[in-house]
């Protein structure tokens, strides 16, 4: 009886595609993202802090200047002085007058800060919220 000998069977393979290239994403994938930063807010909201700032000095600026208008700095007389003085009452009312007036223009330097702060505050925190 003569045997046969089969063959080894060869394996047929199954056509794979080819393998894709993976994305620059899925390569890379952080443990955590970090938030990016929005520069535009972070002007926006910049500029609020400080046109507000500048606001509340303005207005304080402007509270003191109201009361040393109300009630200006006394006038200094020297007792110790050698000369006599002329008249001292004059000389006080005259420092009296120059005092109000120093508080007039502080005021109105603080009312126009707060003229031009003020609209600047209000736009841009509105464009902060939009």
């Amino acid at each position: 009886m003569a045997t046969t000998k089969k063959a080894p069977a060869v394996k047929k393979s199954a056509v794979k595609a080819p393998a894709k290239s993976p994305s620059k994403a899925q390569l890379v994938q952080p443990i955590y993202q970090q938030p990016k930063i929005d520069w535009r807010s972070l002007y926006l909201y910049a500029v609020c802090l400080i046109t507000l700032m500048v606001c509340l000095f303005s207005l304080v600026s402007f509270i003191r200047s109201g009361v040393n208008f109300v009630y200006p700095d006394p006038a200094y007389v020297d007792p110790y002085a050698t000369k006599p003085q002329v008249n001292s009452a004059l000389i006080a009312a005259q420092v009296k007058d120059q005092n109000q007036r120093q508080a007039v223009k502080s005021m109105i330097d603080s009312v126009t800060t707060l003229i031009i702060a003020g609209p600047l505050y209000v736009y841009h925190w509105r464009l902060a919220r939009k």
